[in-house]
């Protein structure tokens, strides 16, 4: 096996590599919760998450490495509906495969957020899924997971991949950073959509467009507050704009919401 490392692209908070088939990268104090979480998954048939190798001799984590492309320049393959269908479904398997997950001492790498439900992966966005020929084959990089609800997972996934951000028709100049390439009445479609796909195992996983939104409002402040904290404890320069940009992203939605525009 190659002893070559492959410093891989998109790494903002942690310095991935690659070795021949695995994947090495610093562990931290939920490692182990971690590892035993993606077995658990695994034994359950959950084979699109990494499997869990160990530390390596210099100590750092070593995952199976998963091929495929991780879209971060987004290109136009990522908003079809296939996408969509195929990242909800899975993030439902996920959650059903995580309901039942228990570890003594457990250690996670953010708070739990509301009702313990599932495990939230939470940051099922692009950057953290990989794809081949357009259909979803894997998930990576689940540090953040901690228990929650669903809907909390669901409301991030669905910020990234519908995506619930200001359209390219908004003129507001207090909103930064990203946009969705859709107008408001395709964006609302879209969203319906995801949720139907994620629901469509059985009822007990069912809901509506309102409580979503409201989630992600909730979401976005939060993460805008735990990303300040992050870029001024570990200087993370290419974090800086973020938490501007999910402020004016929760002010937007919210404005978005309350004009009954998303409803069908």
């Amino acid at each position: 096996m190659s002893t070559q490392e492959e410093e891989l692209a998109g790494g903002n908070v942690t310095k991935v590599v690659r070795i021949g088939d695995t994947v090495r990268r610093s562990p931290g104090p939920w490692t182990p919760t971690v590892h035993r979480l993606l077995a658990h998954v695994r034994a359950k048939g959950l084979l699109w998450v990494p499997e869990p190798l160990g530390l390596d001799e210099v100590g750092r984590e070593v995952l199976s490495f998963i091929p495929g492309d991780v879209p971060h320049d987004m290109p136009e393959w990522v908003w079809t509906e296939q996408v969509l269908t195929d990242v909800a479904r899975s993030l439902r398997e996920w959650h059903d495969a995580t309901a039942d997950f228990s570890a003594p001492n457990a250690r996670w790498g953010l708070p739990p957020s509301g009702p313990r439900e599932v495990i939230c992966h939470n940051d099922f966005a692009p950057y953290n899924c990989i794809f081949s020929k357009g259909r979803f084959v894997g998930a990576i990089d689940f540090d953040m997971c901690a228990p929650g609800s669903r809907l909390w997972d669901l409301a991030y996934t669905a910020y990234r991949f519908v995506p619930l951000m200001p359209g390219p028709d908004t003129g507001d100049d207090a909103i930064t950073g990203e946009k969705s390439p859709f107008q408001a009445p395709i964006m609302a479609a879209r969203l319906e959509f995801f949720l139907a796909s994620y629901g469509a195992v059985g009822e007990t996983a069912r809901y509506g467009c309102a409580d979503l939104i409201r989630t992600t409002i909730d979401r976005l402040h939060a993460i805008a507050a735990w990303t300040e904290d992050y870029v001024r404890s570990k200087g993370v320069v290419a974090l800086k704009d973020h938490p501007a940009m999910y402020r004016s992203h929760a002010r937007w939605l919210y404005t978005w919401s309350e004009s009954g525009e998303q409803s069908p």
